[in-house]
């Protein structure tokens, strides 16, 4: 094989790997466990049929009492790697494209360690280390945090081309800034950004001359990105501004998934405390979130990195940045302790941004990245030295002792029924086999210049992707294509269920997504996908109140707490639009459901919410006899004779009146800005009623009532994305014909 090929082969070798760790996906089996089909297929599937029926996706009448689709940040629309599902089986193409993310993140850190100055084993093993870690690949299923964190490593690279002057660089920075705030993770996205940041201020202060220009370049370059997908981030900022995480998230949620101190002995061995694949996960919290394992022989090559810096940085330009991303690495860990420490908590009430994301361990993304990088700088500077060989016997016996204390555990069956014990002993005997593997390479490594090198280097490739396939291996069940199939509704308009929270989490991870066992799901998968979870029934078309999303609009978010502070309230119920109860063992119809609408002869009108919440809270209150309004006005007593009647379209947006009196038509969906209501084709006020929903006044006589959803940022967005898109073409062609921006090579400081 020629060096030229050899340079590529760790492409090759991650492609492989991961065209066997997802080989069902690539047999036609989808993705499912979890947010697959709890959210991202189904919000995909509705989309699919709107664009094709000639509908811009912008709404969601079908979750909550409505719900922002396109602008439903993770919904990921405009995203263009979501293309092929617009055409292709939608559930197949996206757990297709989801892997792909994968050698998508591993080329970029192989992209990125090449254009630092190291060799091709080491970039291939960071490579290979980041496309199959841990982090990425438990949360296989959470498709917009992996898509955004495939790009991180190609957005670094292209500030190191930028901050070196290399041409085009910067085109490559605004459309990596592009694909990452259009791939659909907000906290992913802000990680990547400020570690891109962070690097640029690194390399910019270290070098000599001080190249402004270049940040100058990087700053429009970023703004370009951030402007072609302006009309995804206008509309998520409108809903952001109006869901309940408008004010940031509360102090219990931020902090849920805290990285616990005692599971650092995971970077030794993912599955050291079990995996849920098999079910032998033994301690709390939730495997995909924790995950963090690179392959042990990266993180010796990371260590080793540390441990040589002083040795290199006088003569070796890859020292350069060592200390950087070990700075990163450190920061990413003690970030990712959450409640853990006294740090994150402050950072948390005195710090902006530390309150908008919950989950403090997704941190680890800094981490796993800063030592993919000083694994690649530590396996180029891998030595021969006799000192190192020495070091290197006395690890292999250690290694073969933990191997032997593997073994023994294993044939004596220590542990019995404690799924934890046997776990211990696996993950040892697999810590001392490649670690045995790491020594034995170190001991026969040729010289760069042998042609055996090659074979070599082949050979410690092989053994990072063995453990990491290994390792990795069943985190991502998958089921038959059909799973996601439409079937008959138990629920249809104007019908809608809703499930009480502790009967939807009793069944949601107390029978089918358990965190420490995958398997159940697989047992019920039938069970599973008739069960008309949220928000699973959107793939049916099924109303449901409840919706499982990130960010909900603030008034029915509201309401929501409102319902779960008096579950036996029917007026609270009624009000909704709720007809039927959805419990873990059935339907059950409700006496006097709403439905799509209904009439009310009088309103009365509050000052502010809490006075709103306060009238519908009151045993008193009759949703069918008089709707309660926020604004300026009085209350009006409610007649006793129903005084319109009514036909509704199928989708709730139009409606043929004949009002007897004057009165208001109550539309239990949720209040939002953008919608339009036009009686008799001209616009009415909509009122914000019963603290989430919308009435109009309708007076006496025949009416036409129609309500459209027209955003006010859609416009203005698509006009900047157009603007920044001819910006983007204009940074294309200036930057290949213009100068590099950095004339000389820099000075690394350092």
């Amino acid at each position: 094989m020629s060096r030229r090929y050899f340079a590529l082969m760790p492409l090759a070798v991650l492609g492989a790997a991961l065209a066997i760790l997802l080989h069902r996906i690539l047999l036609g089996e989808v993705l499912y466990w979890g947010l697959p089909s709890l959210q991202f297929v189904p919000w995909r599937d509705y989309a699919v049929e709107l664009l094709r029926a000639g509908e811009l996706p912008l709404w969601n009448p079908f979750n909550g009492a409505g719900a922002p689709l396109f602008a439903n940040y993770q919904s990921a629309l405009l995203y263009p790697l979501s293309w092929p599902s617009f055409v292709l089986p939608i559930a197949w193409a996206m757990s297709l494209t989801v892997g792909l993310h994968l050698f998508i993140a591993g080329a970029g850190v192989f992209a990125l360690l090449k254009r630092m100055g190291a060799n091709s084993v080491g970039a291939g093993a960071a490579g290979l280390a980041f496309g199959l870690c841990g982090y990425l690949v438990a949360r296989l299923g959470t498709f917009p945090m992996v898509s955004a964190a495939a790009w991180l490593p190609w957005l670094l690279w292209s500030v190191y081309g930028v901050l070196n002057g290399k041409r085009c660089a910067a085109t490559w920075f605004a459309i990596f800034t592009a694909l990452l705030l259009l791939a659909g993770h907000a906290q992913i996205s802000w990680y990547s950004l400020t570690l891109a940041g962070l690097l640029a201020v690194w390399l910019g202060v270290s070098q000599r001359p001080f190249r402004w220009k270049a940040w100058l370049v990087l700053a429009v370059a970023g703004a370009i990105g951030a402007g072609v997908a302006s009309i995804q981030l206008l509309g998520t900022a409108e809903l952001l501004s109006l869901s309940q995480r408008s004010d940031g998230v509360d102090f219990a949620f931020a902090m849920n998934f805290s990285f616990n101190p005692f599971r650092v002995l995971t970077f030794l061995n993912g599955n050291l405390f079990g995996t849920p694949a098999d079910g032998s996960y033994a301690t709390a919290g939730a495997y995909f979130e924790d995950a963090a394992y690179i392959g042990l022989i990266p993180l010796l090559g990371a260590v080793a990195a540390v441990w040589q810096w002083r040795a290199k940085r006088k003569d070796d330009p890859l020292a350069f940045t060592v200390i950087f991303w070990l700075g990163i690495a450190v920061i990413g860990f003690l970030f990712a302790l959450g409640a853990n420490t006294p740090i994150f908590p402050f950072l948390y009430e005195h710090v902006p941004t530390f309150d908008l994301f919950q989950a403090p361990v997704r941190w680890l993304l800094w981490t796993v990245m800063a030592l993919c990088v000083l694994a690649g700088i530590g396996i180029t500077w891998w030595g021969r030295s006799a000192r190192l060989k020495r070091w290197t016997k006395r690890l292999m016996a250690a290694c073969i002792a933990v191997i032997m204390v593997g073994v023994f555990g294993q044939l004596a069956g220590l542990g019995g029924a404690n799924t934890l014990i046997p776990s211990l002993f696996r993950a040892l005997l697999i810590i001392g086999s490649v670690g045995l593997c790491a020594g034995f390479l170190t001991m026969i490594q040729p010289l760069q210049s042998s042609p055996k090198h090659m074979r070599w280097s082949a050979a410690v490739l092989a053994v990072v992707t063995l453990d990491l396939v290994i390792a990795n291996w069943g985190l991502n069940p998958t089921a038959a294509a059909s799973f996601y199939d439409h079937r008959p509704a138990q629920i249809q308009p104007p019908l809608r269920g809703y499930w009480t929270p502790q009967a939807e989490d009793d069944l949601k991870f107390g029978r089918y997504f358990m965190f420490d066992d995958y398997r159940p799901a697989a047992q019920h998968i039938e069970e599973l996908r008739g069960s008309n979870l949220p928000n699973l029934n959107l793939l049916d078309r099924a109303a449901l109140f409840n919706n499982f999303e990130p960010l909900l609009p603030g008034y029915y978010a509201a309401f929501s707490s409102l319902l779960e502070a008096h579950p036996d309230s029917q007026a609270l119920l009624q009000a909704a639009g709720i007809t039927d109860l959805v419990t873990a063992e059935g339907v059950v119809s409700l006496e006097n459901g709403a439905g799509l609408a209904y009439w009310v002869s009088a309103a009365c009108w509050h000052q502010d919410d809490a006075s709103a919440i306060a009238a519908l809270s009151h045993s008193d209150f009759d949703p069918q006899r008089r709707v309660e309004l926020v604004g300026e006005g009085a209350c009006d007593a409610p007649r006793d004779a129903e005084q319109a009647e009514w036909d509704a379209s199928e989708d709730g947006a139009r409606f043929q009146i004949h009002s007897a009196a004057p009165g208001w038509l109550v539309i239990p969906q949720t209040y939002y800005p953008g919608w339009e209501a036009r009686l008799n084709g001209e616009i009415v006020p909509v009122q914000r009623a019963n603290l989430a929903f919308r009435a109009v006044a309708i007076p006496e006589g025949e009416h036409t009532l129609e309500f459209t959803y027209k955003p006010s940022w859609l416009a203005f967005g698509a006009v900047i994305t157009s603007v920044s898109l001819l910006c983007l073409v204009i940074l294309f062609v200036w930057n290949r014909k213009s100068a590099p921006y950095n004339m000389e090579e820099p000075d690394h400081a350092g």
